[in-house]
């Protein structure tokens, strides 16, 4: 009785010695495979993680709102124009007055007096003369006739009048031949209103 309670001590030390060196083996294989195994590379933080990314989309975003703008091209230089040169006009040529005097028969002092118009008065043979009396329109027809007017005589033909003389009225046909120094071709002839003259006007 007594002998196997004795040995009963050191039996159950031989087992508890055998459990620690079981879990001291036990605790070294897994140690030795935690040191073996391989670890996962460690994650930064998110507060320690590059923000060169966004630093990087910054320019990016304000290239696009604002694009660059264009070079400057120079200036062309245009040659200055030259001053326009007005050309001075020449003055209109002066026109050459003209009148026409219509022939509506020819005789003596009855054809006058009939007021048709200007006839050949026939008593005149050193000239051919036009006569009209001044009341029947001869003086508005032929008064405003200076020298220089083209006067176109109907049925005689275009001449030039050159020269002007106030005479008597009845004066004689000598008169009229010695006008203006020589017999002119033609020879108007109206009464000056309100007087007893006449006016001539030669024609050549």
């Amino acid at each position: 009785m007594d002998l196997r309670a004795t040995d009963l001590p050191s039996e159950g030390r031989a087992v508890t010695q055998q459990a620690g060196e079981r879990g001291s083996s036990a605790a070294g294989e897994q140690e030795r495979m935690t040191s073996s195994s391989p670890q996962p590379p460690s994650r930064p933080a998110p507060d320690e993680q590059p923000s060169a990314p966004v630093q990087q989309q910054k320019p990016a975003q304000s290239a696009s709102v604002q694009p660059p703008a264009p070079p400057a091209r120079p200036a062309s230089k245009k040659p200055a124009a030259a001053p326009v040169q007005k050309t001075p006009t020449a003055p209109p040529a002066p026109t050459t007055p003209s009148a026409f005097i219509p022939v509506v028969g020819a005789g003596g002092q009855a054809a006058v007096d009939a007021c048709a118009g200007p006839v050949r008065f026939t008593p005149v043979t050193v000239s051919v003369s036009i006569a009209e009396h001044d009341l029947c329109g001869g003086w508005s027809r032929m008064s405003w006739i200076q020298p220089g007017t083209a006067v176109t005589v109907q049925g005689y033909g275009t001449f030039t009048a050159f020269a002007r003389m106030v005479v008597p009225r009845g004066s004689k046909e000598a008169v009229l031949g010695g006008f203006a120094g020589g017999s002119p071709p033609i020879v108007l002839q109206t009464c000056i209103p309100g007087t007893l003259e006449m006016l001539l006007i030669a024609l050549h």
